[in-house]
């Protein structure tokens, strides 16, 4: 009768293991993740943790560098603008230069030329000049050759925004797979584990009946 508790006992135990075995695999499989809580495998999780922690941070250098190319956008379509109205200017200067219009014609041409002065995003270098002066095409294009400085600038500095986004990117693929496969759910390997499991714990069932069916035979026998 002692063998026959030891024996019940231990398979009692054994079925309590499998049973809780069973149950992780099921949550593994249904959350997608192999490592949910730090019993499983700490050392993983901290280390998945830490990837979380890297990839987050990446992230938001990603969206400062795309803030940044967003805002040089738009500063280089205003220089842009202010490029091309300094180009009018300068053909104004030229036309008031020809000797052929009256002071009406220079009059007109002069209103334009302030009009798109004033269209500037800072009209400060060339505000005032009269077209009809011999440096007026010169102011023009040292304004011009400015704006186009300040878009290369701009465009150089996008460039690095832009190779910064590629290497977080890069980098936050990497961290996301490294991640994945330390915490993540294999699902073939799970599946295949948890037919084994269940094969084992139908199999402890049925040694635990047959056990028990043994014990009360031998109590029969005893009677």
């Amino acid at each position: 009768m002692i063998t026959n508790n030891v024996n019940s006992s231990s398979n009692s135990f054994y079925l309590d293991q499998v049973q809780k075995k069973q149950e992780e695999q099921d949550e593994q499989l249904a959350s997608g993740k192999r490592v949910n809580k730090a019993s499983i495998d700490p050392a993983a999780l901290q280390i998945g943790n830490r990837l979380s922690s890297e990839i987050n941070a990446d992230e938001a250098y990603s969206q400062i560098y795309q803030n940044q190319i967003g805002q040089n956008n738009i500063q280089s379509a205003q220089l842009q603008s202010d490029t091309e109205l300094l180009q009018q200017n300068q053909s104004l200067a030229i036309q008031a230069g020809n000797g052929i219009y009256n002071d009406d014609d220079l009059a007109a041409l002069q209103a334009q030329a302030d009009a798109n002065t004033e269209g500037l995003s800072d009209p400060s270098a060339v505000a005032g000049v009269d077209i009809t002066s011999p440096g007026a095409g010169d102011a023009y294009a040292a304004a011009q050759q400015t704006s186009d400085g300040l878009q290369a600038q701009l465009g150089a500095q996008s460039n690095v925004a832009e190779s910064a986004i590629r290497s977080a990117q890069a980098a936050i693929e990497a961290q996301s797979a490294a991640r994945s496969r330390l915490l993540d759910t294999n699902y073939a390997q799970a599946s295949s584990q948890q037919s084994q499991n269940q094969a084992l714990f139908e199999s402890s069932i049925l040694s635990s009946q047959k056990q028990r069916e043994q014990a009360a035979g031998t109590l029969n026998n005893i009677v």
